[in-house]
């Protein structure tokens, strides 16, 4: 079994439940995204921060400047977390058990760089290799974390930055696509590609 039929087989916790896993199928990537949690999907097809969500379209828009680079997009916790029929924030214990699954996807793709949404995301991460301190820098200058094969960058949450930081919006997208232009050189020739990412 691929790792992602393995993930969206997964029954681990009552989450599945209220719906299956959220993946993107992909053979290669340069750079993963990663979210907190999936959200309610209209079918099988969609993919974690998806162009039908607002902190997708402004990804999405970043990764239009950057076309020679492969991304990757998937959330920390790949069910939707429910109470009362509502979203709402995953639970640590969640967290930790879906936590393997993203480690999975780093072990298959083996990203260059690997954005950390938000603090939730970035501090549970972060924690689980045994950083405990890091910020997210209020002029965008992201600090990255090596970690064995691994650079992570804990950045602002799209969301947050189209809700109280929309007149530094374009900044937030230039700092970011020049971490991302700073792992491949652009006049590189890249040989041996497989195939790019697919919904």
């Amino acid at each position: 079994m691929n790792l992602y039929n393995y993930i969206k087989s997964c029954n681990q916790c009552i989450l599945c439940d209220n719906q299956s896993p959220v993946l993107q199928k992909c053979n290669t990537a340069d750079v993963f995204w990663v979210g907190l949690s999936a959200v309610k999907v209209s079918d099988s097809g969609d993919i974690p921060l998806s162009n039908n969500t607002n902190s997708g379209k402004l990804i999405n828009s970043i990764e239009f400047l950057n076309t020679e680079v492969d991304s990757y997009k998937t959330n920390l916790v790949k069910c939707l977390p429910l109470k009362d029929e509502k979203i709402r924030y995953p639970s640590k214990a969640e967290m930790k058990i879906c936590f393997p699954h993203l480690e999975n996807e780093m072990d298959s793709l083996n990203p260059r760089l690997i954005f950390l949404l938000g603090k939730q995301v970035a501090t549970f991460v972060l924690n689980e290799y045994g950083v405990t301190e890091y910020s997210l820098d209020e002029n965008f200058e992201y600090k990255s974390f090596e970690i064995g094969n691994y650079k992570f960058i804990p950045i602002h949450h799209p969301s947050f930055i189209l809700v109280y930081k929309r007149k530094r919006l374009q900044e937030y997208i230039r700092n970011i696509e020049s971490i991302i232009k700073s792992i491949k050189n652009i006049e590189e020739v890249i040989e041996e590609k497989h195939a790019p990412c697919i919904a």
